[in-house]
Protein backbone atom coordinates (compact mmCIF):
# COMPACT_ATOMS: atom_id res chain seq x y z
CA UNK A 1 0.00 0.00 0.00
CA UNK A 2 0.98 3.62 -0.35
CA UNK A 3 2.55 5.49 2.59
CA UNK A 4 -0.72 7.87 2.45
CA UNK A 5 -2.97 5.25 3.14
CA UNK A 6 -3.91 4.80 6.50
CA UNK A 7 -0.63 3.07 6.95
CA UNK A 8 2.96 3.52 8.54
CA UNK A 9 5.13 1.05 7.14
CA UNK A 10 3.39 -1.75 9.55
CA UNK A 11 1.42 0.45 11.52
CA UNK A 12 -2.13 1.43 11.14
CA UNK A 13 -2.46 5.46 11.26
CA UNK A 14 -5.66 7.14 12.34
CA UNK A 15 -6.15 10.62 9.82
CA UNK A 16 -8.13 13.48 10.61
CA UNK A 17 -10.55 12.63 8.54
CA UNK A 18 -11.43 9.50 10.79
CA UNK A 19 -11.64 11.75 14.20
CA UNK A 20 -13.61 14.69 12.63
CA UNK A 21 -16.17 12.00 10.24
CA UNK A 22 -16.14 8.78 12.43
CA UNK A 23 -17.76 10.12 15.76
CA UNK A 24 -20.33 12.83 13.63
CA UNK A 25 -21.51 9.69 11.32
CA UNK A 26 -21.74 7.80 14.62
CA UNK A 27 -23.82 10.59 16.32
CA UNK A 28 -26.03 11.21 13.17
CA UNK A 29 -26.98 7.76 13.00
CA UNK A 30 -27.49 6.95 16.29
CA UNK A 31 -29.87 9.90 16.95
CA UNK A 32 -31.49 8.81 13.55
CA UNK A 33 -32.44 5.42 15.63
CA UNK A 34 -33.57 7.41 18.19
CA UNK A 35 -35.71 10.05 16.36
CA UNK A 36 -37.01 6.78 14.29
CA UNK A 37 -39.06 5.33 17.18
CA UNK A 38 -42.35 5.71 16.60
CA UNK A 39 -41.68 5.60 12.46
CA UNK A 40 -43.84 8.61 11.79
CA UNK A 41 -41.08 11.63 12.54
CA UNK A 42 -39.39 12.59 9.75
CA UNK A 43 -36.25 13.87 11.69
CA UNK A 44 -35.00 10.12 11.94
CA UNK A 45 -34.83 9.36 7.61
CA UNK A 46 -32.84 13.12 7.78
CA UNK A 47 -30.69 12.43 10.29
CA UNK A 48 -29.90 8.80 8.65
CA UNK A 49 -29.34 10.19 5.44
CA UNK A 50 -26.92 13.02 7.08
CA UNK A 51 -24.87 10.33 8.52
CA UNK A 52 -24.56 8.28 5.22
CA UNK A 53 -23.51 11.95 3.17
CA UNK A 54 -21.03 12.52 5.89
CA UNK A 55 -19.73 8.75 4.78
CA UNK A 56 -19.59 9.79 1.45
CA UNK A 57 -17.93 13.06 1.85
CA UNK A 58 -15.34 11.03 3.87
CA UNK A 59 -15.09 8.77 1.21
CA UNK A 60 -14.31 11.68 -1.49
CA UNK A 61 -12.00 12.94 0.57
CA UNK A 62 -10.07 9.83 0.98
CA UNK A 63 -10.11 9.24 -2.57
CA UNK A 64 -8.46 12.35 -2.97
CA UNK A 65 -5.77 12.00 -0.65
CA UNK A 66 -5.00 8.20 -1.16
CA UNK A 67 -1.78 7.47 -3.88
CA UNK A 68 -2.62 4.54 -4.36
CA UNK A 69 -4.98 4.07 -7.45
CA UNK A 70 -5.25 0.23 -6.73
CA UNK A 71 -6.51 1.23 -2.92
CA UNK A 72 -9.03 -1.52 -1.72
CA UNK A 73 -11.13 1.21 -0.92
CA UNK A 74 -11.89 1.74 -4.98
CA UNK A 75 -13.33 -1.65 -5.32
CA UNK A 76 -15.87 -1.05 -2.05
CA UNK A 77 -17.16 2.25 -3.23
CA UNK A 78 -19.56 0.58 -5.71
CA UNK A 79 -20.69 -1.97 -3.39
CA UNK A 80 -20.83 0.92 -0.72
CA UNK A 81 -22.84 2.61 -3.18
CA UNK A 82 -25.43 0.11 -3.94
CA UNK A 83 -25.97 -0.62 -0.78
CA UNK A 84 -27.13 3.21 0.24
CA UNK A 85 -29.20 3.33 -3.34
CA UNK A 86 -31.24 0.44 -2.17
CA UNK A 87 -31.63 1.20 1.69
CA UNK A 88 -32.80 4.45 0.74
CA UNK A 89 -35.03 3.07 -1.69
CA UNK A 90 -36.74 1.26 1.23
CA UNK A 91 -37.05 3.55 3.59
CA UNK A 92 -38.49 6.24 0.49
CA UNK A 93 -41.02 3.25 -0.03
CA UNK A 94 -41.86 2.76 3.47
CA UNK A 95 -42.36 6.81 4.07
CA UNK A 96 -44.58 7.05 1.38
CA UNK A 97 -47.66 6.44 3.04
CA UNK A 98 -46.64 8.60 5.92
CA UNK A 99 -45.20 11.66 4.52
CA UNK A 100 -44.05 11.99 0.79
CA UNK A 101 -41.80 14.86 1.44
CA UNK A 102 -39.38 11.93 3.46
CA UNK A 103 -39.63 10.19 0.29
CA UNK A 104 -39.07 13.02 -1.83
CA UNK A 105 -35.77 13.93 0.12
CA UNK A 106 -34.66 10.58 0.50
CA UNK A 107 -34.95 10.16 -3.31
CA UNK A 108 -32.09 13.30 -3.00
CA UNK A 109 -29.86 11.82 -0.93
CA UNK A 110 -29.71 8.71 -3.37
CA UNK A 111 -29.17 10.54 -6.29
CA UNK A 112 -26.16 11.97 -4.19
CA UNK A 113 -24.54 8.81 -3.02
CA UNK A 114 -24.66 8.18 -6.52
CA UNK A 115 -22.76 11.18 -8.04
CA UNK A 116 -20.37 11.02 -4.60
CA UNK A 117 -19.64 7.52 -5.82
CA UNK A 118 -19.04 8.21 -9.27
CA UNK A 119 -16.86 11.19 -8.15
CA UNK A 120 -14.84 8.94 -6.00
CA UNK A 121 -14.55 6.66 -8.72
CA UNK A 122 -12.97 9.25 -11.02
CA UNK A 123 -10.27 10.31 -8.80
CA UNK A 124 -8.94 7.38 -8.55
CA UNK A 125 -9.09 6.87 -12.00
CA UNK A 126 -7.04 10.06 -12.37
CA UNK A 127 -4.52 8.81 -10.21
CA UNK A 128 -3.94 5.93 -12.39
CA UNK A 129 -0.29 6.15 -14.21
CA UNK A 130 -0.93 6.76 -18.20
CA UNK A 131 1.22 5.21 -21.09
CA UNK A 132 4.12 7.10 -21.49
CA UNK A 133 4.17 7.88 -25.09
CA UNK A 134 7.44 9.52 -26.67
CA UNK A 135 7.51 11.64 -30.10
CA UNK A 136 8.57 10.61 -33.18
CA UNK A 137 11.30 13.38 -34.10
CA UNK A 138 12.31 11.75 -37.86
CA UNK A 139 11.44 8.88 -39.89
CA UNK A 140 14.27 6.65 -40.10
CA UNK A 141 16.59 6.38 -43.28
CA UNK A 142 16.72 2.70 -44.96
CA UNK A 143 20.22 1.65 -45.34
CA UNK A 144 22.00 1.42 -48.73
CA UNK A 145 23.27 -1.59 -49.31
CA UNK A 146 27.27 -0.73 -50.12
Amino acid sequence: MAPNDNTDGDELTVTWRALVFGPLVVALFFLALWFNDAATDARGPLCLGLSFTLAMVWVILAAHASDNPDSPLRGFIPKMVTFLVLGTAFVAASRWNIDRRVSAVEGGFAAFYIIAGYVAIRIFDAKRKRPQLSAVTGRKRPRRNQ
